[in-house]
């Protein structure tokens, strides 16, 4: 056998048993059920279980009234999303803001499909956390936060209007409503 046929028949060979680890990671698009994230692989399990987010921040984002939406874009393909999302599943799991549906949405690696997902939500960089509150957008962390995840998803959570229904609860009087 030439030398270059059989450089190429192991190249070949080191692909083939390199291939199914590759293709057991998931590749997520669309809209994922937030339970579907840790489960993602072993490694984003094994990074959820790890993260200890702040209290502090905990507190404020528990605190937090609402009514607000918070949009995760995604890969599951990609580095800066394998290293946030497990961190962020946590904090939303540890601090469980009342008032915040969390959505997430997996793109491609060109981040043009689910086309509609990558449109609506002007995405140019994953992951991409949209936070918003009566389809208004209040901010983003784009693909890493400046601080920690969980400080700067409060200091967005500081700025969203106070819930008017909060606000009417604490003025009416009590009694039957």
């Amino acid at each position: 056998m030439p030398q270059t046929l059989q450089h190429t028949a192991i190249a070949l060979l080191l692909l083939a048993v390199a291939a199914p680890a590759r293709s057991a990671e998931k590749l997520l698009l669309g809209r994922v059920r937030p339970a579907a994230v840790p489960s993602i692989s072993e490694e984003w399990r094994r990074d959820y279980d790890a993260y200890e987010p702040a209290a502090a921040d905990l507190e404020t984002l528990a605190a937090l009234e609402g009514p607000a939406v918070l949009e995760v874009y995604f890969g599951s393909w990609c580095s800066d999303s394998r290293r946030e999302l497990p961190r962020l599943a946590k904090i939303l799991d540890r601090s469980s803001p009342p008032g915040l549906r969390v959505r997430y949405y997996g793109l491609d690696r060109t981040k043009t499909k689910p086309a509609r997902l990558a449109r609506r939500g002007s995405i140019e960089r994953v992951p991409t956390l949209v936070l918003s509150a009566g389809g208004q957008e209040i901010g983003r962390i784009v693909e890493s936060p400046r601080s920690t995840l969980e400080h700067d998803l409060a200091l967005l959570a500081e700025r969203l209007p106070r819930s008017s229904r909060a606000e009417e609860g604490a003025s009416r009087p009590p009694g039957p409503r």
